[in-house]
């Protein structure tokens, strides 16, 4: 669209802005008529480079993208563009922090930087650092400009944003953060309790962590996914104000949970494809978890045969809802059993069955008594595969269900 007296965007950002010669409008625009502040928001769901052709729109368009709430800057809307992926990447550091020197200093809702690493084999972790130095300006500029949500990812699998920790020392007003293929070095968690003293929302992906210890005295919600535990030493997660924990690392030994006296929700995932998780970590990690009132709870390594009468479960005396894979239902639904013996309060059972247990054995062991009393249990959900609603392993789990005191009305069988 052609429209009256506008720069070229991509000129304007390099410094270099020229004027569109003008055409008279065929009708009212609509959209025009909105308040500044309604259309800023609408465009700030843009990516920088789309959000700065939007000057060429009109007149009353020329400056908008200057006081957007939110920033979305992303490496890959470079990609394609004549040149190297050097060179590109090169183009698109120029292009944004043009970007942001022409922006009002206005406040941040929202900060998203997608930011392009480059893997090579020479590379060392000086190299890194190097190439992160503008992440960590732009990261400052966000801070500064008082966002309350930061994501930052990179954007090769296999390479990783290396930000000094000091970013995040600076007194300001973020409360999520969202880091994907990070590095998290030594000091990390140490600079987000200075500086980021309102901080409730921190979510992790494939991002390394150097501190032996996580703590937190402000977070609610911590998810850890896969790749953040890479060292062998058993690292420790203290937050006393933790209401939602999600892990998901994948490693083969859990941390160590400790002061968690707030937690409510969690969604774990036990162990690694490649190697066994010991028995007594397992006990270990669970134990941290076990005055939750919501326990989504999966188990990932290959078989673990327990001994008789060992007592691995700790007792949840506070759980209402818990969520089990198919791996609980091995040996004739002896996890199953274990949890239910050890969750005298429960009212919701969901057993999300994706594969059949008997062919791939998980958790096996032996119990003297199989019987469990859940007085609150009102609600079973079986979620399985549509072929299995004459299965006989799905018959006989509810035959042991209602022989044990659960009314069949309230188990309800679906289908994924």
């Amino acid at each position: 669209m052609e429209c009256p007296c506008d720069p070229d965007p991509m000129a304007e950002a390099s410094g270099d802005a020229r004027m569109v010669p003008a055409r008279a409008p065929s009708e009212a625009c609509r959209i025009n008529a909105l308040p500044s502040h309604v259309l800023t928001r609408a465009i700030s769901f843009l990516d920088a480079r789309q959000l700065v052709r939007t000057c060429v729109l009109s007149l009353q368009w020329r400056d908008l993208w200057r006081s957007v709430p939110r920033i979305n800057a992303s490496r890959e809307e470079f990609d394609g563009m004549p040149g190297t992926w050097v060179e590109q990447n090169v183009l698109f550091k120029k292009f944004f922090n043009r970007f942001l020197m022409l922006r009002n200093p206005t406040p941040l809702d929202e900060f998203n930087l997608c930011y392009g690493v480059r893997d090579s084999e020479d590379s060392t972790d000086r190299d890194y650092v190097a190439e992160s130095e503008d992440a960590n300006l732009w990261i400052g500029h966000a801070l500064h400009c008082n966002a309350r949500s930061v994501k930052v990812s990179a954007t090769e699998w296999e390479a990783k944003l290396h930000p000094d920790p000091v970013v995040f020392a600076s007194k300001c007003f973020l409360t999520s953060l969202e880091l994907t293929r990070v590095v998290l070095f030594a000091g990390f968690f140490k600079s987000l309790q200075m500086g980021c003293t309102l901080l409730e929302r921190l979510k992790l992906y494939d991002c390394p962590i150097c501190d032996a210890e996580v703590s937190s005295q402000t977070l609610k919600l911590f998810t850890v996914d896969t790749g953040c535990f890479p060292h062998r030493e058993q690292a420790s997660i203290s937050i006393p104000s933790l209401v939602d924990f999600g892990y998901f690392s994948g490693e083969r030994i859990p941390p160590l949970l400790t002061n968690l006296g707030s937690l409510e929700t969690a969604t774990v995932s036990i162990g690694t494809y490649a190697y066994d998780t010991p028995l007594s970590d397992i006990c270990q990690f669970l134990r941290g978890l076990s005055n939750v009132t919501h326990l989504d709870l999966s188990y990932e390594g290959p078989k673990l045969e327990v001994q008789a009468n060992f007592q691995w479960c700790p007792k949840f005396n506070n759980l209402t809802t818990l969520t089990l894979g198919e791996w609980c239902l091995c040996a004739d639904f002896y996890a199953l059993i274990v949890f239910l013996q050890n969750s005298p309060n429960l009212m919701k059972l969901i057993l999300e069955i994706r594969k059949n247990p008997e062919t791939h054995e998980k958790f096996i062991g032996e119990l003297e008594e199989r019987y469990f009393t859940c007085e609150h249990l009102k609600i079973v959900e079986i979620i399985c595969p549509e072929n299995w609603e004459d299965d006989p392993m799905l018959n006989d789990l509810v035959k042991f269900l209602v022989g044990n005191g659960i009314s069949s009305d309230h188990i309800e069988i679906k289908n994924w």
